[in-house]
């Protein structure tokens, strides 16, 4: 399937998107990158999809509790301190892999941190896949 291109992103499918993210490491010489995820996408997604990625550059995880109800302030400033404790800058990536709790926050996490990071949105449920 070909990616789909909007005024201010491009949707990936299956393998070009693993390929589209190692590319845009290499291209945007990221400071660092870090890894949004709730512990079912840690249990259940995190090593098919680090395989897929082939990533060999160091990568900070940052995990949250799932569910809607943690869709809370209070979560996301613990991913802020997270993220400074961790050294993160201007110049820093994060990857927000999960459903839409995860991409939903994710990206505001990402546009709040330092007045705005760079960030992409890895869907793992289908209502994320089109809400996200």
């Amino acid at each position: 399937m070909q990616p789909i291109h909007t005024a201010q992103s491009v949707v990936y499918f299956n393998d070009e998107g693993y390929q589209a993210l190692r590319l845009l490491w290499t291209q945007k010489k990221y400071a660092s990158v870090f890894l949004l995820m709730d512990e079912n996408t840690h249990q259940y997604c995190l090593a098919p999809f680090m395989a897929s990625l082939a990533w060999d550059k160091p990568m900070e995880l940052i995990e949250l509790p799932s569910g809607e109800q943690n869709k809370q302030l209070f979560f996301c400033q613990s991913v802020w301190e997270q993220l400074s404790e961790l050294g993160a800058d201007r110049k820093s990536l994060l990857i927000n892999l999960g459903g839409g709790v995860i991409t939903d926050m994710g990206g505001f996490i990402a546009s709040c941190y330092k007045r705005g990071i760079d960030f992409v949105n890895v869907p793992t449920t289908l209502l994320s896949m089109v809400d996200a």
